[in-house]
């Protein structure tokens, strides 16, 4: 399970460095106002959360699913009016269209949250108990 989880944790690193170049403005098109500075915070969460997560720390695991749950649903609606989409990373979406708008859902980040989930679950099962103190 070990080599999984650092699989896990390669993964999470190579996709909020992408979220970063895109937040950067140095690939895809460039972000302004709100959306760059969401962009932003969740690319930095996503490294964050990647760096903790190499060092197998439990608040990694909880970083990485913070990271890819504003990532799992976009909605755009017709009349362009309040929109959220979150587009860090890799994405590869399921579209539904509506009488008033488009939903998109990302199935590698509902994917990558589900294994991160489980990873998570996992690790807090099988934790070890923290030492006994003699005195």
């Amino acid at each position: 399970m070990q080599e999984f989880e650092k699989w896990l944790a390669r993964v999470l690193l190579l996709n909020s460095a992408l979220a970063l170049a895109v937040s950067l403005g140095l690939l895809g098109e460039p972000q302004y106002g709100d959306a760059l500075a969401v962009l932003f915070g969740v690319a930095m969460l996503g490294f964050l959360a990647a760096v903790l997560s190499l060092k197998r720390m439990i608040s990694g695991l909880i970083g990485g699913i913070l990271y890819y749950l504003p990532q799992v649903g976009s909605y755009f609606p017709y009349d362009s009016s309040w929109q959220f989409s979150v587009k860090a990373g890799v994405s590869l979406g399921l579209v539904a269209r509506f009488g008033h708008g488009v939903f998109v859902l990302n199935m590698v980040a509902l994917a990558l949250l589900a294994v991160t989930a489980v990873v998570l679950a996992w690790r807090l099962r099988h934790r070890s108990p923290p030492a006994s103190s003699a005195r």
